[in-house]
């Protein structure tokens, strides 16, 4: 077959991978390129939007799912939609927005893959109502190790499906998806910003706000200190009866150049941070915006990844159950002020309950992440936040993590024996790995 040597990154920039890149157009080629992969195995790669190294299997092969991009079928009566895992959400939302569908589940750019959001389950300002991406997938057609294109459900090879979602490719190749879209009244959302003081308010305020409101996502100001520790601005949201009053849609900004180191001084973010928060009048203010720019924050600055300079950055995206959320995150918020990290990128938003995947993420409770440029110290921070989190009883986004231990992920994933048991039955000459597989030694 013809491979590529290509240099391969992902959205945080802080991991590369020289690989042997294919990207095959069909169920044959696919299958080919499964079965010509070498001792060092192959992964998979969509959009390119993890952040760490989860689609990332340096010196090995990786098949490319650019080539199956193809929307299959899509029933506007039950919004039952099947398409290849190469589809990128902004594709898909073109063609069912204005039939009045949308994603039940989206990431926060539209450049993720359906495989991809399958792979990693992932989860959005609304998991508190919605769950995440698998809690609304029917299927998937997964390419084994063996070369067998096999369907997987929730009552059908049940096994494969629930390795498979949160799975990060490592139990094969997704080549189609078949997943129900949620049916909405317009394409604009009815959006509140609410300035908060502490972290405290911010943690009372989504409490309070749990099951009234579709979507909600605080943004932090990770500069703040004292009495001010984790105030922000919180996002709360519902989808509008109609699009009338919907304001203009923002103009796309571009990130071109790599931005100078300095402007990463703490000092400056916190000028920038707290201007910011005080832009933000006291009593907040309200708008009808339209979805694509409310679903995808990330999408409105082209090149965002780049701000953080040329060694990229680490996201790190921690979970607490809800008996331990307040005092977790804070140990989180206290331990990055001791660190004197720098950031402009925190977010908190709570979650309902636990993924279907043996690997899912949620749990119900609130996630906290920071994105943190990488520089001298973060690795040592990165480990005090493990800490922290094993220690409320949280956990990790595998989809963003570049630093975790195998140990740490060992304790904070009760079912990855399950996991590793798939894999030794569908793939027991590890066919299928990749740099994160390795670093957290998931297979058997």
């Amino acid at each position: 077959m013809s491979w590529t040597d290509t240099t391969l990154t992902t959205w945080g920039r802080s991991r590369f991978a020289r690989a042997a890149t294919i990207a095959p157009s069909d169920e044959a080629g696919l299958r080919a390129a499964v079965l010509d992969s070498h001792a060092r195995g192959v992964i998979t790669y969509g959009g390119g939007r993890c952040y760490g190294d989860a689609a990332l299997d340096d010196g090995g092969q990786t098949i490319l799912t650019s080539a199956l991009n193809r929307i299959e079928s899509f029933d506007a009566d039950t919004g039952e939609v099947v398409c290849e895992a190469g589809v990128d959400f902004a594709a898909l939302l073109d063609r069912v927005l204005p039939e009045g569908f949308c994603f039940p589940v989206s990431a926060a750019t539209a450049s993720v893959t359906v495989g991809g959001a399958f792979a990693n389950d992932i989860h959005s300002k609304n998991h508190h109502r919605v769950g995440s991406f698998g809690d609304h997938t029917s299927w998937i057609d997964i390419m084994l190790a063996s070369g067998e294109l096999v369907r997987a459900s929730r009552d059908e090879n049940a096994d494969i499906f629930h390795a498979s979602l949160g799975g990060t490719g490592l139990t094969g190749t997704i080549m189609r998806v078949g997943f129900r879209l949620m049916r909405v009244p317009s394409r604009s959302a009815d959006a509140e910003f609410r300035p908060l003081a502490d972290v405290d308010a911010m943690i009372d305020t989504i409490e309070a706000s749990r099951d009234t409101h579709d979507f909600l996502f605080g943004w932090v100001d990770a500069m703040a200190t004292g009495k001010d520790l984790g105030r922000g601005i919180l996002e709360l949201g519902n989808l509008a009866a109609s699009d009338e009053g919907q304001v203009p849609l923002p103009a796309t900004k571009h990130i071109r150049v790599q931005p100078p180191s300095f402007l990463l001084h703490p000092a400056l973010l916190r000028r920038f941070t707290d201007r910011r928060y005080r832009k933000m009048p006291p009593r907040g203010r309200t708008a009808r915006v339209h979805l694509y720019p409310y679903l995808f924050p990330l999408d409105s600055i082209v090149g965002f990844n780049r701000v953080y300079g040329r060694r990229g950055f680490y996201s790190i995206h921690t979970g607490f159950p809800r008996a331990t959320q307040r005092a977790g995150i804070v140990a989180v918020m206290e331990a990055l002020t001791a660190a004197r990290a720098g950031s402009f990128a925190a977010v908190m938003k709570p979650m309902r309950g636990p993924g279907a995947g043996l690997l899912s993420f949620p749990m119900e409770g609130m996630a906290y992440a920071i994105d943190l440029p990488r520089r001298k110290g973060v690795e040592a921070l990165h480990k005090e936040i493990e800490r922290i989190t094993l220690d409320h009883g949280g956990r990790l986004y595998i989809a963003k993590d570049a630093l975790m231990t195998a140990e740490t992920f060992a304790t904070m994933f009760p079912r990855l024996d399950e996991f590793r048991e798939v894999l030794a039955r569908i793939d027991p000459e590890g066919r299928f790995q990749s740099d994160m597989g390795r670093r957290l030694r998931l297979h058997p």
